[in-house]
């Protein structure tokens, strides 16, 4: 149910960052997005601290179902291929990642359709 809503909603405008050495895309995570990370981590909305990341690139709009790409895509994805536990995830969520990131491909986690082009988190930039 949350991933029907999270494909439903749009999210907030991203707010583009200009950066020393590339552009930032701030995804600021929307309600319907925190709801579908909480249940997707067995945990409860409140417990998702984070107000959203910094990304290489804007959101895209899956070519199948419509849902913008966000944040709970990344969990879906971590969680399907087994790369990360949920605690790793949790704490990400709620004190921001530790290391950079490497370029991921992303899943839609509504439909299953890859989203154009990879996707890589930009670590330690305060809000």
């Amino acid at each position: 149910m949350a991933a029907a809503a999270a494909a439903m909603t749009p999210p907030p405008p991203t707010e583009i960052l200009h950066l020393d050495t590339a552009t930032g895309y701030r995804w600021i995570l929307s309600e319907a997005e925190r709801a579908h990370i909480a249940s997707l981590l067995k945990t409860e909305t409140d417990a998702i601290t984070i107000r959203g990341n910094i990304m290489t690139q804007e959101r895209r709009v899956c070519t199948h179902c419509g849902k913008h790409s966000g944040l709970d895509d990344l969990v879906h994805n971590a969680l399907a291929l087994g790369i990360h536990s949920d605690d790793f995830m949790l704490d990400v969520l709620q004190h921001g990642p530790k290391n950079t990131s490497p370029p991921h491909n992303l899943l839609c986690s509504n439909c299953g359709e890859q989203h154009e082009g990879t996707f890589m988190w930009i670590p330690a930039l305060p809000w």
